[in-house]
């Protein structure tokens, strides 16, 4: 069966050949898209292969203490950059949730802030974003949650990488 495959394969493919579909402009341009496709992806992951980041055991620690707590955000979104950094006028939404059970981007965003720190703006589709830390509470669950050290520390990795990859893709 697989040396039928390998075979029809050939077949098809000389027959393409007698077809002229190989010098037809469609298929060069194909071509070339897969070509510089496979290029960026071998340079990317290249590049995410060789950051090399550590995670402490501090960092593992706040990232413990912030799953058993109730964390409060300001979501401020502006029309655009200059806006944000001027603080003007923004839309506020209030934000009160567990901190398992809020998105991976906004946890390693509140994993990063301090208690009344606010984040760098950053675009979205929904304007300028800038997070406020306004809060951390313990919640009382009664029981302490048993955490992955090691799906911790690889996700805290993982996002560290992020950064450094849009830094590096920035340049």
């Amino acid at each position: 069966q697989y040396m039928d495959s390998i075979i029809t394969q050939q077949l098809l493919v000389q027959e393409a050949v007698r077809q002229d579909i190989n010098k037809e402009e469609s298929f060069r341009k194909s071509v070339e898209k897969y070509y510089e496709q496979s290029l960026i992806k071998i340079l990317l992951d290249r590049t995410l292969n060789s950051l090399e980041v550590t995670v402490s055991e501090e960092e593992i620690k706040r990232y413990q203490s912030l799953s058993q707590s109730k964390v409060y955000i300001s979501k401020l979104r502006y029309p655009t950059l200059a806006d944000a950094v001027d603080e003007k006028e923004p839309v506020l939404q209030k934000i009160a949730s567990g901190f398992m059970n809020i998105s991976d981007e906004l946890k390693f965003i509140v994993f990063n802030l301090e208690k009344g720190q606010s984040s760098e703006p950053f675009v979205s589709n929904a304007g300028v974003i800038v997070y406020k830390l306004d809060d951390i509470k313990p919640m009382d669950t009664g029981k302490v949650r048993e955490l992955d050290m090691e799906k911790i520390s690889l996700f805290i990795q993982d996002k560290k990488k992020e950064v450094l990859m849009d830094e590096w893709s920035k340049k």
